[in-house]
């Protein structure tokens, strides 16, 4: 999920301490999972249904190629070698947080996994297991990614001062509210 993302994001370049910097650890967190936020959109406005999104349209080659191109390894470390060059420390951040998305992504996906090697390979991994996908120990994977997002933020919130300290704090807010709200839902219906 994109916000475990951030959170690794945050505890991996919590001692950066500019609002520049930060910003660019959540972008870059948050670009390999971008294009599909503009997909989804895409398709509900064209009216299509939560199953076709997911079990159909998701799969169409041109939507695997926009994904695949955002979760590139190749075309991610090319651009960091400038960011490197060129003494861009903001988009070197950026790239790096990207790269961590993806690394914590080939691990995670089954049938929905992205060709990490594209351009230079067409081949994409089917892992075991899923962080969604209950078939694939979803069931487990999710309660852990949850449990380890929250611990992650709670470690980079410990005092605050720092830019990333204090958007893990406010992260942090969202998580408890969203699960308070999951917990008291289960019980209602």
């Amino acid at each position: 999920m994109t916000p475990s993302h951030i959170a690794a994001s945050l505890l991996l370049w919590q001692r950066e301490n500019s609002w520049r910097n930060l910003a660019a650890v959540v972008a870059g967190a948050v670009l390999p999972d971008a294009t599909m936020f503009v997909f989804y959109g895409y398709q509900k406005m064209m009216g299509a249904t939560e199953a076709s999104i997911w079990g159909e349209l998701y799969f169409l080659d041109h939507w695997q190629y926009t994904f695949d191109v955002f979760n590139s390894f190749p075309i991610a470390l090319i651009l960091l070698m400038f960011a490197w060059r060129l003494k861009y420390r903001w988009l070197q951040l950026f790239l790096l947080s990207a790269m961590l998305h993806m690394i914590f992504d080939l691990p995670l996906h089954h049938d929905d996994g992205h060709r990490h090697f594209l351009p230079i390979s067409h081949w994409r991994f089917e892992s075991p297991i899923s962080y969604w996908d209950p078939k694939h120990f979803g069931w487990i994977v999710a309660p852990i990614e949850l449990l380890g997002s929250i611990a992650a933020l709670i470690f980079v919130s410990r005092s605050g001062e720092t830019p990333p300290q204090r958007a893990a704090q406010a992260m942090l807010g969202i998580y408890v509210i969203l699960l308070g709200i999951l917990i008291i839902s289960l019980f209602l219906f």
